[in-house]
């Protein structure tokens, strides 16, 4: 399982921590840290560079993410559901007081679904079917 070195806090004042790629949610730019916020169920962490160039390195470590707006990118693999105007992910199936959500585009949240069909129409053929 592949993992990311990226700041406790967004001033880097304590330190470095290793984190899953399959553990983080969503990541967002963060235009006042001009950083890359990296949200898992837990915590939040941040890192220099732009939410295309860290979609681009999750990717190639073992992740699912995708761009679904300008400043957002999800990881498909955690997205348990999503609503409409406005266009948000969630990730966990059932709502909660504190649950995280990521917004999204119109076209990042259609593209999204087009993506988890896909996947689903994917997973259903790997079911074996007992005659």
């Amino acid at each position: 399982m592949e993992e990311v070195m990226l700041l406790v806090d967004h001033k880097g004042k304590n330190g470095v921590v290793p984190v899953k790629v399959t553990d983080i949610l969503y990541l967002s730019y963060i235009k006042a840290y001009r950083k890359v916020a990296f949200y898992t169920n837990d915590a939040t962490y941040y890192f220099m560079g732009s939410k295309e160039h860290w979609t681009e390195v999750l990717n190639n470590s073992g992740g699912n993410f995708m761009d679904v707006d300008r400043h957002n990118s999800v990881n498909i693999m955690k997205v348990r559901r999503t609503e409409t105007k406005p266009y948000y992910a969630y990730f966990e199936k059932f709502r909660t007081v504190n649950e995280l959500r990521c917004s999204m585009s119109a076209r990042g949240y259609n593209e999204l679904l087009e993506e988890l069909s896909v996947g689903i129409k994917q997973h259903h053929k790997l079911v074996p079917s007992y005659q």
